[in-house]
């Protein structure tokens, strides 16, 4: 009995197995003795969802990836019920060659079909990733749906088995109709031909498109790829870069691309593939694989600096390599070419955009940004010069490099250089402090140098701050372009630290003028390095142009000193002034001292001005630095007008105050001067100020108290004991005035009235000068302090002691003792009498 269920059961599946079409491939062939048969996906019928619901399988295609590869399968549904169907009640499977079962998922623009609408057919298009396999032959996609009457609550509803003689790809000389900018295209791939250039082998792949559609084909948003017979993928690009595929309703137009691929690579049985990126997947799906045609295969340096005359549009342009110079960084040897660009011609041209690439004596290619060159546009008899970079590896040769320029392809042209430039080697210069230095660029010819150089600390680092000086040397103006600095120290770069200062608002240069500019950078200041590179970009425009560039190693950290009673004078437009120390004391408390200068800054500008924001740090002996607080006066300062700096900075205890230096600065911020009262971010032409630290000496009494700008004179203070009350109350007598009108920031001293009473208990009142106490002659202030000392003292003095109060701390100006008077109460008074009288 058992054996013959088992006898039914195969014979059923052979039946089942014989039914079904033998291929399933949109391009597969099976060779008899007279003809090759093309199968068709079709062929491997349909199956069956549910009743009048069915899916057939109408395309598939992998894509290698490095990641793994990407096979792609398209479903067909046809609905023939009156209600819609839900996918979400079935789902398929690949079973790849290796055993590997993948459930599918829908690629995104399919996501959203979540139903099969009634009496209508829908195509969804799925994908897995399959690992390294290669292969779709014995590929099989199983239909199921949930039943969760089964044991695993799925139930197999058939599947499509992919025959070993199945192929994707598009036989040679036959063309597939795809979808491109939402129109119809038949593509097909037309040759394949391999160039060889110095060593190195491109292939150069043509394209036609027949355009089925009814509107112009601009476009189009597939990635196409060159497949080798190993299975490596390599990108083409339209050889055309200039224009777009562009092809006319009922137009054919055959479109060519370039690849570059290995020399030792085999070019026999090559694939062209078409893809499309999916964004949200992040993932490359393929499109469509043709075969292509079997392979087809298809020394003139200029000498250093000379000339090479090209033609372009009938026009004759002259081009020289005018400059070369290399410097080493890491692994690289950096290069800075100048051309020499002029139109012999008699009308206005535009240069091509051509490519531009270093080749090597060892067979290698580097490209070359060529941005500079892109757009430029010369009148008749006009020159212009034009600065490229390339990087090329330190191993190969540098004193054999070549540079090649090719024009861009125009539609069938096979490209090959236009001109090959030997490249003389020259070292960069290095750049010595204070010598000037000829640049010409496409703005001018100028005279450069370098003026300084200062490193200098900024919050916990580093700042570096070089000042260069460009000359117009040229017979016209020039418009100065807006700048952007590269900064690199060492093998560092701290570019994306780097600020662009100048001191005035000039855009453009005279003839033999000058304008001097700032460049700031910041860095650990544990870094050290022996070299440094700034590079100056023009900005303004589209692309980025370099301006100049300067190279030294003469790094010495120049700070001018200003000795003791000596000015310091700012030189900067607008904001010329003269700078001296007034004085410099410590204010202590027990765990730290404040030290405190104040500098006098008197305006040396002809009209009123707001005088330079400075910038302010205190430095010890061994090279400590503490960033100090700057308060100034925000209003304009009238001509040889005086303001009072005040600056600041609190100190650990143990540091001595004895021999600070400060060092000052103008503060810049946004590429130019700091406006009072604004943050700096960094700071310019710094000195070093040496100080005169002196300690206040307090005075024994109160006659004559100084507290800048005021003086405070106490005649006398009397003071009362009221036993009725219990307070103390005292009335000063005084003088106070202000020695000079001087322009200051905010007054941030504050006068402390002490009381010591004879037993030593202190009583304190913070006074305000122009406020509590008035500026004025024979003045009184009145105060009063709750007491209790009237309970065991009937007579004695007080002491008065005036100190100086800046951020919490204090300096004793001055003391004196004043006699007080004891008033008993009118009780005690009448007891005293009372008792006398008996």
């Amino acid at each position: 009995m058992h054996k013959s269920q088992k006898t039914y059961a195969v014979v059923l599946l052979s039946a089942m197995l014989l039914s079904q079409p033998f291929a399933n491939s949109t391009y597969a062939a099976s060779t008899s003795d007279s003809a090759t048969a093309v199968f068709t996906l079709d062929k491997l019928g349909t199956i069956a969802l549910k009743n009048n619901v069915n899916v057939k399988l109408i395309d598939m295609d992998i894509i290698e990836q490095p990641s793994g590869n990407i096979l792609i399968y398209t479903l067909s549904y046809s609905n023939g019920c009156n209600n819609s169907v839900a996918h979400v009640d079935y789902f398929s499977r690949v079973t790849t060659t290796g055993g590997a079962v993948i459930q599918g998922k829908p690629v995104t623009r399919d996501v959203t079909k979540k139903n099969i609408p009634p009496k209508s057919s829908q195509i969804v298009t799925y994908y897995v990733n399959i690992g390294q396999s290669t292969k779709l032959n014995g590929t099989k996609v199983t239909l199921l749906k949930w039943d969760f009457s089964s044991q695993d609550y799925q139930k197999k509803l058939g599947e499509f088995a992919i025959p070993a003689s199945y192929s994707v790809v598009v036989p040679q000389g036959q063309s597939k109709k795809l979808t491109m900018d939402n129109l119809l295209v038949n593509i097909k791939a037309e040759s394949l031909q391999r160039l060889n250039r110095n060593g190195k082998v491109y292939m150069r792949v043509g394209v036609s498109y027949t355009n089925l559609g009814k509107k112009v084909l601009s476009g189009s948003t597939y990635i196409t790829y060159l497949k080798s017979a190993g299975g490596s993928l390599f990108e083409l690009k339209q050889e055309d870069a200039r224009s777009s595929i562009n092809v006319q309703s009922q137009e054919k137009k055959t479109v060519y691309y370039l690849t570059e691929v290995p020399s030792y690579m085999k070019t026999e049985h090559m694939i062209l593939q078409f893809a499309q990126e999916d964004e949200a997947l992040k993932i490359m799906l393929p499109v469509k694989s043709y075969k292509l045609p079997a392979v087809t295969t298809s020394d003139f340096a200029v000498a250093n600096y000379a000339v090479k005359k090209l033609s372009i549009k009938n026009n004759t342009v002259e081009t020289q390599l005018k400059n070369a110079s290399v410097y080493s960084e890491n692994d690289s040897a950096k290069w800075n070419l100048q051309f020499r660009l002029k139109n012999l011609g008699n009308k206005p041209i535009m240069l091509p955009a051509y490519e531009l690439t270093v080749k090597a004596a060892e067979g290698f290619s580097i490209p070359v940004d060529s941005k500079a060159l892109a757009n430029v546009t010369l009148k008749p008899l006009e020159e212009k010069i034009v600065s490229l970079s390339a990087e090329v590896p330190l191993i190969l040769n540098q004193g054999k490099l070549k540079l090649e320029w090719t024009e861009p392809a125009v539609d069938d042209k096979v490209i090959f250089p236009t001109a090959l430039y030997n490249i003389p080697y020259a070292l960069e210069n290095n750049n010595l402090m204070g010598q000037e230095y000829t640049v010409e660029n496409r703005y001018g010819k100028f005279m450069v140098k370098l003026g300084s150089y200062q490193r200098l600390p900024w919050d916990d680092g580093d700042q570096i701050v070089t000042n260069i000086s460009i000359r117009n040397t040229g017979l016209t103006s020039v418009h100065l372009p807006s700048l952007k600095a590269i900064v690199k120290a060492g093998i560092s770069d701290l570019s994306s630290t780097a600020q662009i200062v100048t001191t005035n608002t000039q855009t453009s240069l005279n003839p033999n003028e000058t304008t001097e500019i700032y460049v700031i950078a910041r860095l650990p200041y544990s870094f050290s390095f022996n070299q440094l590179k700034i590079v100056l970009q023009d900005t303004s425009g589209d692309e980025v142009t370099k301006f100049l560039s300067m190279n030294t190693n003469s790094l010495n950290n120049v700070i001018h000193t200003i000795a003791v009673g000596e000015s310091h004078h700012l030189n900067s437009l607008g904001k010329k002034a003269e700078i001296r120390e007034r004085r410099t004391t410590t204010y202590h408390v027990n765990n730290s001292n404040l030290i405190y200068t104040e500098l006098e800054m008197i305006s040396q500008e002809p009209r009123h001005s707001k005088q330079a924001q400075l910038v302010a740090y205190y430095k010890t002996p061994d090279n400590q630095f503490f960033k100090a607080v700057v308060s100034q006066s925000t209003t304009p300062t009238s001509p040889n007008g005086k303001n009072l700096v005040t600056i600041w900075s609190k100190l650990p205890q143990g540091v001595s105050t004895s021999d600070l230096a400060l060092y000052i600065g103008e503060g810049v911020a946004d590429g130019k001067l700091t406006d009072l009262g604004g943050a700096s971010t960094g700071f310019i032409n710094s000195v070093k100020l040496a100080l005169t630290p002196k300690a206040e000496i307090s005075q024994n009494n109160l006659t004559s108290v100084d507290l800048f700008p005021y003086n405070l004179s106490v005649a006398n203070a009397v003071s009362t004991v009221t036993e009725e009350k219990g307070t103390l109350d005292i009335v000063m007598n005084y003088s106070l005035s202000e020695k000079e009108a001087l322009e200051a920031g905010a007054y941030e001293h504050k006068l402390v009235l002490e009381i010591i009473d004879p037993y030593g208990q202190s009583m304190e009142k913070t006074l305000e000068l122009g406020s509590d106490l008035l500026i004025g002659k024979n003045k009184s202030f009145t105060t009063s302090f709750n007491s209790n000392f009237h309970k065991i003292l009937r007579g004695g003095s007080i002491r008065i002691n005036l100190y100086d109060e800046f951020h919490g701390h204090r300096v004793l100006l001055g003391s004196q003792s004043y006699p007080y008077t004891y008033i008993a109460s009118e009780t005690r008074t009448s007891k005293s009498t009372g008792s006398t009288g008996n």
